[in-house]
């Protein structure tokens, strides 16, 4: 039911499009705000709005401009923690919006992150963190199936930043065992955890527990979990981050609201190929010039239903329809050039039947996303 596009999956693939100049390492003066200390430079003109300075770069790609223009802005005295959260945080909010409106390929989406990535690593190189009393050792991770790291990365650098507490970045993607086995050592005080997707948040479910089970709190943020607690909550976290210096907060009390993941969610985000496969056959049977697609058309309606399934078990998971809804939607607005809103909102509800036999709680789900994208766009 669309045009030809491609679509970020849950799997990794982006690698560095360079690497940044190096810096002269040079006498370090005092520490700067936010406890940043900066490299003695020759004085550096900052442009007046970094953040379109910085969007510019980043639409041509340019990660050694990039790279520079961060530095120079640590030089000119902007603190490490606003130039991640007024410039490179807010640039990368839009190019995920580029690649959602379908302004930008994943390719596109995959080299402008890798730019950021350099920047962030430039910045890391230019700046060491204060010297203090770390009196916590934090652990920041993604959640099992996210691969999204940059939100994660940026959160560990601003949490060090202050020499408060001392931050361990695990990577992406942390399997919920290999995750236990790191907390089981016993020198962690506190679980940071990262969920972009909220197809992920059954794995993060997963790696909440695991924490748990050595007594170690976790806390969870990212915008998997929307704008409010519900949905940490929901998945057995015990505090919420709404941004990255909630890190900096006092440790959670361990609530050990380990949360059982509902055989219907297991089934929903693994979907039997032949729930698919049927589903299909009813969308073209009740829609038949669809045929006419290309095999590549096919091909990615067919992983359409599937991340319909995938947001359905999250919005189980969480008592959430808005998940299924927002995927509704976005599949609306991508391919409104294609099909009305009514053949995606009707195959939908096909799924839903589909699905019903063995998944009645995830089909009524689905059925209230449903309803909320129809009452949105009547």
């Amino acid at each position: 039911m669309r045009r030809t596009r491609q679509r970020r999956g849950d799997a990794p693939g982006r690698g560095a499009a360079g690497v940044p100049r190096s810096r002269a390492a040079g006498a370090l003066a005092p520490a700067g705000p936010h406890g940043w200390a900066r490299s003695r430079r020759p004085p550096v003109s900052s442009p007046t709005d970094p953040a379109a300075a910085y969007g510019r770069l980043l639409e041509t790609f340019d990660v050694h401009g990039a790279s520079d223009l961060v530095v120079e802005l640590l030089d000119g005295g902007m603190s490490v923690e606003r130039i991640i959260t007024d410039v490179l945080a807010p640039a990368q909010v839009g190019v995920g919006e580029r690649w959602e409106s379908g302004a930008w390929s994943v390719a596109d989406e995959h080299v402008a992150t890798s730019v950021t990535e350099a920047a962030l690593a430039a910045l890391t190189h230019a700046a060491r963190p204060r010297r203090g009393t770390q009196t916590r050792h934090v652990a920041v991770a993604c959640a099992e199936g996210e691969w999204h790291s940059l939100p994660a990365r940026m959160a560990a650098t601003i949490a060090g930043a202050t020499g408060e507490v001392r931050v361990t970045m695990l990577g992406a993607s942390l399997p919920a065992e290999q995750l236990h086995r790191r907390l089981s050592v016993g020198d962690i005080d506190m679980l940071a955890l990262s969920c972009s997707m909220p197809t992920n948040l059954i794995g993060a479910a997963r790696c909440i527990a695991a924490a748990h089970d050595v007594a170690v709190p976790v806390m969870i943020g990212g915008r998997a979990l929307g704008g409010t607690h519900d949905r940490a909550h929901a998945i057995g976290a015990d505090a919420w981050a709404p941004d990255a210096s909630s890190i900096l907060t006092a440790r959670p009390e361990l609530m050990g609201r380990d949360t059982d993941i509902p055989t219907e969610v297991m089934l929903l985000d693994a979907v039997d190929d032949a729930v698919v496969a049927l589903t299909y056959d009813r969308m073209l049977a009740a829609f038949p010039r669809l045929a006419a697609m290309t095999a590549y058309q096919h091909a990615r309606t067919r992983e359409d239903l599937g991340w319909m399934a995938r947001h359905t078990a999250a919005a189980l998971l969480t008592d959430d329809p808005s998940i299924a809804a927002d995927v509704l939607t976005w599949l609306c607005t991508r391919l409104s050039d294609f099909v009305p809103a009514s053949v995606i909102t009707d195959t939908a509800a096909l799924l839903a039947e589909t699905l019903e036999p063995q998944a009645p709680h995830g089909a009524q789900m689905l059925r209230r996303g449903i309803a909320a994208v129809d009452a949105g766009t009547s």
